[in-house]
């Protein structure tokens, strides 16, 4: 895995100078799967290979949670940023989308990156689209760096065992509970960030502590149910049962995500962590009695602990523990 720090992170290209020439790839990369990696990577590459710097511009939040409300996207800044610096590139612009951005046409975004980034070349996916209405393609990237001394390289979709790969379709798997299937689109583990609040307790009252992860409003999450998973905290990948539903025992009405973290004695609290999703291991289920939830916890649990001790990982994951 690269290392993060060695990336420079930014949130305005005017925080930029215009200095070495640079290698630049744009896009939402909503999950960061493994056609965004793809293209990321030949970036990264041919950045090296001229001693140009790599770069990678992207949004948060996704495009379509500012422009479709109720929409929501398989990553946040946070996790964008951790899964597209293990990348390697020398730079990351993640450029807060607005509703004012939105509105900027497509020749006045892109001078706005040439004021500040010795462009050489941008490398983009056969679909790209960027600017108001969508109105810029790759003809109007071409004529630009005509005009502007740049390059433009097109890499075209990747598919995976003859199926294509594709954010709509990893949201379809997450939204069913299938994040394995998920994970191998993705080439990581289906995950999401948050904050740790402090909940009602019940667990600690059935002997399972949970820590209750606060994920942003428009963090996609996976169907009601429990999951093996690992949960991500001050470097350390630590294994946990987590709960994604209703609480219906206690007649909750609102979803939440909970993590019983095994074998740790630790307080969570106000922290942020990471989740990564491995794999499902049971549904929501409706018990009449405490004691017919506490039985199922047990069996959850003890389930998660097969699963984690040899998980069967998405081919070759460019983040695991």
């Amino acid at each position: 895995m690269e290392d993060l720090s060695s990336m420079q992170m930014v949130s305005d290209l005017a925080a930029l100078s215009r200095g070495k020439p640079a290698v630049l790839t744009i896009g939402t990369f909503d999950g960061v799967h493994r056609g965004h990696q793809w293209l990321i990577r030949q970036t990264v590459e041919r950045a090296r290979s001229l001693d140009y710097d790599s770069m990678v511009l992207t949004f948060d939040p996704a495009p379509q949670v500012v422009l479709r409300p109720g929409s929501v996207q398989l990553t946040d800044g946070q996790e964008k940023a951790r899964i597209i610096g293990a990348l390697g590139p020398t730079t990351l612009v993640m450029l807060p989308f607005t509703s004012e951005l939105s509105k900027v046409p497509a020749p006045e975004f892109l001078v706005s990156i040439l004021d500040h980034v010795n462009l050489a070349e941008v490398w983009v996916g056969a679909d790209f689209l960027f600017g108001h209405n969508r109105g810029g393609d790759i003809d109007l990237l071409i004529r630009s760096g005509q005009h502007s001394c740049f390059s433009v390289h097109v890499v075209y979709r990747r598919g995976l065992h003859d199926s294509p790969i594709s954010s709509t379709r990893v949201r379809e798997l997450i939204r069913a509970g299938d994040v394995e299937q998920a994970a191998i689109l993705l080439g990581h583990y289906p995950s999401l960030s948050g904050t740790v609040v402090t909940g009602f307790g019940r667990g600690t009252g059935l002997g399972f502590p949970t820590a209750n992860v606060q994920p942003s409003a428009s963090q996609l999450l996976p169907a009601a149910g429990v999951y093996a998973a690992y949960l991500r905290f001050d470097g350390n990948w630590l294994h946990a049962a987590v709960s994604v539903g209703y609480n219906v025992v206690f007649g909750g009405e609102n979803i939440v995500v909970e993590a019983y973290v095994l074998d740790f004695t630790g307080d969570l609290r106000n922290k942020i962590v990471g989740i990564d999703f491995v794999a499902r291991v049971s549904d929501e289920q409706h018990f009449e009695s405490v004691d017919g939830l506490v039985a199922k916890m047990h069996r959850d649990v003890e389930q998660v602990r097969r699963v984690l001790v040899t998980p069967e990982e998405p081919g070759e994951l460019i983040l695991s523990p």
